[in-house]
């Protein structure tokens, strides 16, 4: 019971923040995608920057819980175009955030449906493929993706798959819950690790310092881990984000991830 009271007051703190009228420049755009994986509709929401190239190939960031996380991560992108810290992109956040605990989760665990498998496919196969025929995307796996709380553990469970026909190299986790399934995140990286010894990715991961305990010491855990795995080529940084807890970290960690992943 007390799992699912963090669960219920996590929802509220996420969803129920005032969003700021933002100033984006740049282009918005909406469509709907079914995906016949998941026998679904998600809504697309798609933010063209200022810096965007119709005629160059451009990098695709995809953000979870579109619903909620659209306009602040099109603000940061907006800024960072303007300013040049970001190369020419295109930034696509996925809605339907009532099924993220459908989504989001990699396994079937109370509060939790168990389709990251599905959900997973139907960004590589369905989603990215219909937007590379819209817009002018860099077809490499070369991609980033953004989530925080369960967004931040699909992150997690996607940065452990394989690499080969992984799409993405830049990954943003911000308060990822690792609580989910008695931390069955690290049996992902465990499996992850008993095959592989490189991991080709630049990952940041941010925890605000007013979480729970075991979101604290399971980020530590894991910092620790991806430190004595020692992988070939694996770049990363995480931190953890003072005085502030699940909901607040989530602009801020957005942004410090963001200026990770695209430093040179």
């Amino acid at each position: 019971m007390r799992v699912f009271y963090l669960i219920i007051i996590y929802s509220f703190l996420l969803f129920s923040c005032e969003k700021e009228e933002l100033d984006i420049s740049g282009k918005t755009e909406e469509f709907t995608m079914k995906s016949l994986i998941i026998n679904d509709d998600y809504p697309i929401f798609v933010f063209l920057p200022s810096n965007y190239d119709p005629y160059k190939p451009n990098e695709l960031i995809i953000g979870l819980d579109g619903e909620f996380r659209f306009d602040d991560i099109a603000n940061i992108i907006s800024e960072k175009s303007q300013n040049g810290s970001i190369p020419p992109c295109i930034f696509v956040a996925v809605g339907n955030s009532e099924e993220r605990n459908r989504d989001y989760t990699p396994t079937k665990y109370e509060h939790g449906e168990g389709g990251a498998e599905n959900f997973y496919d139907f960004l590589k196969d369905e989603l990215i493929p219909e937007l590379e025929s819209r817009y002018s995307i860099e077809t490499l796996n070369t991609k980033t993706l953004i989530g925080n709380s369960f967004g931040g553990l699909f992150t997690n469970y996607v940065m452990f798959q394989n690499r080969i026909d992984n799409p993405f190299n830049k990954f943003i986790s911000v308060g990822c819950s690792f609580w989910f399934d008695s931390g069955v995140i690290f049996e992902y990286e465990e499996n992850y690790s008993l095959n592989h010894s490189d991991l080709d990715v630049k990952y940041y991961s941010g925890m605000g310092t007013l979480e729970g305990g075991i979101n604290l010491g399971s980020f530590d855990e894991l910092k620790d881990r991806l430190k004595n795995r020692s992988y070939s080529h694996l770049l990363m940084d995480m931190e953890f984000i003072e005085k502030h807890g699940h909901s607040g970290t989530a602009t801020i960690g957005f942004k410090n991830g963001l200026n990770y992943v695209f430093t040179n």
